[in-house]
């Protein structure tokens, strides 16, 4: 199952959509919440099982890296 089957964000559940077609391993997703992000195919399956907050620890971490980076912020299935 890939998170477009149901066209919900990968972190906070609400309505999203696929930014471009996907490319790679991961997809990017614009949610009107959480805003636009990268996410991992690996990361999707994970997060089918992880508690909202720990989604949204996950969003914050790779905003916080995309900003040291200069990157665009991408999930992954790192701890």
């Amino acid at each position: 199952m890939t998170w477009t089957d149901n066209n919900t964000c990968p972190v906070c559940e609400g309505t999203a959509k696929e930014a471009l077609p996907k490319m790679g391993d991961f997809t990017e997703v614009i949610c009107d919440h959480c805003g636009r992000f990268r996410i991992t195919d690996s990361a999707v399956a994970t997060f089918a099982h992880q508690e909202p907050i720990t989604k949204m620890a996950a969003l914050e971490r790779a905003r916080a890296i995309a900003n040291e980076t200069g990157d665009f912020p991408l999930i992954d299935s790192r701890p």
